[in-house]
């Protein structure tokens, strides 16, 4: 049994995307394999992710278990450490996504063009056909890279080349935003100039219009009706650390996210500000021992979309908290936002809930699904979720 397979690459939106486009092959009667950030899951059985994309080992080990359980898909999120290091060189890629790039993992990859290039290299491998975010700088670059190449020295049978845009109307898929709340969005999609309707996606924002149209893009492209993908995305379940509102029975508006990059700060903020009522609270901070350019960088978006933001640690690994910390606060100064330091990522929660007025929204960023704090070189079990939840209970 072949085994179609999905990869997903990008800086943000990798794992919003792997679930979405799950949930549309399952509604088509597919059985998926789900490999990424969150979790690694086949079938019945999960696995830990200690990294995004495993090794050729793991890979095969997995591959296996799909044949096994008569598994015929399976969604990967490649990481650009993956792509450099060969770690899915034995695996045939079927379809490919794009879906942004931005500053991130400078600290191993050093030039934002040796980035792209390990990037690239998932594309230079697609066998079927890839959907590519001409939005974006390098996405633009890239499908030109493929269409060039397409042309002129691919291999006798090329992939099919597609592309998505909230922008250019000309993309194969496009889409305009008709309605945003905090309970998702409403998308009118056009493929190829042809107007789908209204699609409903149950996440908010511009970013999860990107990531819906690239979930639909990419299963439109295997030939699966629009309905199921209408319906696959409307019966999206929630995606851990996405976006994702934390309930509580005193009508709070919380949310929780993995934005841990500029970009992905920025687009969870913007988002965040699209529907508040009142004042945007962020608590955030940023990973020790990572690309600390972005740390400065990070303040000033925070301090830019937020009415008041509470700088704490993320997982500051064997850097000194505070030295990360007055690192985020350069950045922040300038932008004249109310601000204050909490190096205690649950007291810095705490004051979060403490000052919230009726009509504010608390986004906390960095940390999404995960469920530890690494300090030093031990994970200490830390979930941002459960925190929130303990605090109100204790109201």
């Amino acid at each position: 049994m072949t085994i179609t397979v999905f990869g997903i690459t990008g800086t943000n939106g990798k794992t919003t995307v792997s679930y979405m486009l799950k949930s549309i092959l399952e509604e088509d009667g597919k059985k998926c394999g789900l490999v990424g950030t969150i979790s690694h899951k086949i079938g019945n059985n999960e696995y830990e992710a200690i990294n995004t994309t495993p090794g050729k080992d793991t890979l095969k080990k997995y591959f296996h278990e799909m044949k096994e359980q008569d598994i015929s898909t399976c969604i990967m999120e490649v990481s650009s450490h993956a792509l450099q290091q060969g770690r899915i060189d034995e695996t045939t890629i079927h379809y490919a996504g794009f879906t942004n790039l931005t500053q991130d993992h400078l600290d191993y990859h050093v030039t934002m063009e040796d980035y792209y290039k390990a990037k690239e290299k998932l594309f230079l491998i697609t066998q079927r056909g890839m959907t590519i975010n001409i939005d974006d700088s390098y996405g633009k670059r890239l499908y030109e890279t493929m269409q060039n190449r397409r042309k002129n020295n691919w291999e006798e049978y090329p992939p099919d080349i597609q592309s998505y845009s909230l922008e250019d109307s000309n993309a194969d898929y496009f889409a305009e935003i008709v309605e945003n709340s905090i309970r998702g969005i409403q998308i009118q999609v056009y493929e190829k100039g042809e107007s789908w309707g209204i699609v409903n996606i149950g996440l908010p924002g511009k970013t999860s219009a990107y990531n819906g149209l690239l979930a639909l893009a990419m299963a439109r492209q295997t030939g699966i009706e629009r309905n199921k993908i209408v319906n696959g995305l409307y019966k999206l379940p929630r995606v851990p650390g996405r976006f994702q509102r934390v309930d509580n029975s005193y009508g709070m508006d919380i949310v929780i996210d993995f934005a841990h990059t500029p970009d992905a700060l920025e687009n969870l903020l913007k988002t965040a500000n699209s529907i508040k009522k009142e004042r945007l609270i962020c608590v955030f901070g940023c990973g020790g021992n990572r690309d600390a350019g972005k740390r400065s960088l990070m303040g000033k978006i925070a301090g830019q979309y937020s009415d008041y933001c509470i700088i704490t640690s993320d997982n500051p690994r064997r850097e000194a908290p505070e030295d990360i910390a007055a690192a985020i606060e350069e950045g922040i100064y300038d932008t004249g936002c109310q601000y204050s330091i909490l190096l205690d990522r649950y007291q810095a929660i705490k004051r979060a809930i403490q000052i919230y007025k009726n009509g504010d929204i608390i986004v906390i960023a960095g940390k999404g699904h995960e469920k530890y704090q690494i300090i030093g070189d031990r994970k200490m079990p830390f979930d941002d979720e459960k925190v929130v939840q303990e605090l109100m209970n204790k109201g």
